[in-house]
């Protein structure tokens, strides 16, 4: 399958849920990161192109270190709502509770995928089950060892679930020091080395 300029991202691990910089920092210093993000873009999509002042969105690109227990904050990018959607696009479609217009929806967020990355219907579908795939160990027949590996991966995620995350926000994240300052009030930046 070819690299594709827009990606989907199913869903964050479960022990990063609800662990955002947006929800983290005051709404002003968000509210200020966003903007330097949206004006740094000139309010372009940093993915399909699209200039869009009035509907841009903030997104944030993380890493995860699963040893250090560390939410790893590499970027922000300028996105559009239909770019934004796709990256979390489970989410795109629980918001929208009339099945009809989820359809709608979704159809053009599929035709937006097929649009910015050249390819075919078939080619979206094949990305978002590979997606699905690495986040859902489907329970069809399995061996016992499948099984074995199946319950030590959700004992793991307990376990993952259960630490003190700490966030790292790269240099380069616009506001950052500021950020870091912020979640350093809160006990919630990583201070040692990287």
């Amino acid at each position: 399958m070819a690299d594709f300029k827009l990606t989907i991202e199913i869903r964050k691990p479960s022990y990063a849920q609800n662990k955002t910089v947006r929800d983290s920092i005051p709404r002003a210093l968000w509210t200020s990161v966003r903007n330097h993000v949206l004006e740094q873009s000139d309010f372009t999509c940093e993915v399909c192109g699209c200039r869009d002042e009035g509907n841009l969105q903030a997104h944030e690109v993380w890493e995860y270190d699963e040893e250090e227990f560390l939410l790893i904050l590499n970027d922000i990018q300028s996105l559009c709502k239909s770019c934004h959607d796709l990256k979390h696009i489970q989410h795109a479609a629980l918001r929208i509770k009339d099945r009809k217009k989820r359809n709608l929806v979704m159809q053009k967020l599929i035709k937006h995928f097929i649009k910015v990355n050249n390819c075919t219907e078939e080619d979206f579908r094949n990305h978002y089950r590979n997606q699905l795939a690495k986040n859902n160990p489907s329970p069809v027949t399995r061996s016992l060892e499948d099984l074995i590996e199946i319950k030590e991966r959700r004992e793991r995620v307990e376990f993952l679930k259960e630490q003190n995350w700490k966030f790292v926000i790269a240099d380069h994240v616009p506001f950052a020091n500021e950020i870091k300052s912020s979640l350093h009030y809160k006990d919630l930046l990583y201070t040692g080395k990287t």
